[in-house]
């Protein structure tokens, strides 16, 4: 395994396990929690380790060889605007009643949605150029 790529792992696999058990928590205080400020705490805790986990992979792409910088950002570029596109249509059928969603999920599944749509087209884009 390249350095960078054992650096990344060392920082994303902690950050992700820190959001996991962070989640958990969060979600397990919030309902025990009346006060506004902390329940504002409580629900924005979990965006720390994914916040450290975005880190981890800017890190990885900025110590990345230029091929591998070039399919990393495709693929970043792809993901954002499938996701925008998708998202934007989503609103569209819902502004004209023909979907109904409820706003707090929709919000909530952007960014795991970008992470897959990212995955998917740096696949596809590794084997392009592979």
């Amino acid at each position: 395994m390249r350095p960078v790529a054992r650096r990344y792992m060392q920082e994303f696999l902690p950050a992700m396990a820190a959001y996991v058990v962070v989640l958990f928590f969060s979600t397990w205080a919030l309902r025990h929690v009346e006060a506004t400020a902390l329940r504002v705490l409580l629900a924005l805790a979990p965006a720390v380790p994914v916040a450290a986990a975005a880190r981890a992979v800017l890190r990885f792409v900025r110590g990345s060889d230029e091929l591998a910088r070039k399919i990393l950002l495709e693929a970043f570029a792809l993901a954002a605007l499938v996701l925008t596109l998708g998202t934007f249509s989503l609103g569209l059928l819902v502004m004209a009643d023909v979907l109904t969603m409820r706003a707090d999920m929709a919000l909530l599944w952007v960014l795991p949605v970008y992470c897959m749509l990212y995955g998917a087209f740096a696949a596809i884009a590794q084997r392009r150029y592979a």
